[in-house]
């Protein structure tokens, strides 16, 4: 009777750690579908915000030189940035970028879109908050090509100093912009690269120094780090450049000279053909002349 009470306890549990097996089983297999649920859910956002943020990548930018932003048409939370013509320049902003008026650089965009028109403008730091500031020197037709680009040509006649490059695309999605900074060195100049002597104190220029000229002539120095310009030879600073003070040798003031000089003789020779000529002449020039110095003196 013992026995039997406990075989029928026995198979009592067993039925019932089989039951429980079964609904932990159950459970588990509930739990997989709740995560597939949770995960296809997951992955239909995930498209969904795809499908909501690619729209806004594809917007063309500029590249190429680094731009203050990389990207002026999404901000960190998605939405569209149009802050015109350009964004605020921060102090994580990349450095300007170099370049000689006069010289060209490689400039270049991305692009989702093959409509409207690009272009490329350039205005004195400072006055980048306007877009009629801005002068224009590159504009050409969207096109579908990834990445596009040009070879820029900064003006020979930029005004050496800090400038702001915009690159700008209007189209019938809208306008678009970003900025890049620029520092325009003085046409003519020569970038230090360790062999060219400074004909302040023959130093070997290093890059960051800029050799400036007068045509083939050095005149001066202009370190990009201090920002300090030193000119020589009848030359002075005059923002990031240097300039004739008063009588500069070279060859205006030499030009200059022979013109004076060839006035000069004309008169002396003049004067003289007359005293010897014109005798009667001479006499009226040298009384008169002599009337007007004693009214000076008071003789």
């Amino acid at each position: 009777m013992t026995e039997g009470r406990a075989n029928h306890h026995h198979h009592y549990r067993h039925r019932r750690h089989q039951q429980y097996d079964g609904h932990h089983i159950h459970l588990h297999h509930d739990s997989m579908r709740t995560r597939r649920r949770h995960t296809n859910v997951d992955k239909a956002k995930g498209t969904k915000m795809m499908m909501m943020v690619s729209p806004s990548l594809c917007h063309d930018y500029l590249t190429t030189p680094t731009p203050r932003k990389g990207f002026s048409g999404a901000n960190a939370d998605g939405n569209e940035n149009r802050i015109m013509p350009c964004e605020p320049k921060t102090a994580s902003s990349p450095a300007p970028k170099q370049i000689v008026a006069g010289q060209s650089m490689p400039v270049e965009w991305t692009n989702g879109h093959n409509t409207g028109m690009y272009h490329l403008e350039i205005a004195p730091s400072g006055q980048d908050t306007s877009a009629g500031n801005f002068k224009r020197l590159f504009s050409a037709p969207g096109a579908a090509t990834k990445p596009q680009g040009t070879t820029l040509t900064i003006p020979d006649d930029t005004t050496p100093g800090y400038h702001t490059m915009r690159f700008y695309w209007n189209s019938t999605l809208g306008q678009w912009d970003n900025c890049v900074d620029l520092l325009v060195i003085a046409s003519g100049s020569k970038a230090g690269d360790g062999s060219t002597l400074s004909p302040v104190d023959n130093h070997l220029l290093q890059p960051g120094e800029y050799l400036l000229m007068s045509g083939s002539t050095p005149i001066g120095v202009y370190n990009v780090n201090t920002g300090a310009v030193t000119c020589i030879g009848g030359y002075k600073a005059d923002g990031l450049n240097c300039v004739a003070s008063g009588l500069a040798p070279g060859p205006a003031f030499a030009v200059a000279l022979v013109i004076i000089l060839l006035i000069v003789g004309v008169v002396v020779g003049a004067l003289i053909y007359i005293k010897r000529k014109k005798p009667l002449l001479w006499y009226g020039i040298t009384t008169k002349a002599g009337d007007i110095k004693n009214k000076i003196t008071g003789k």
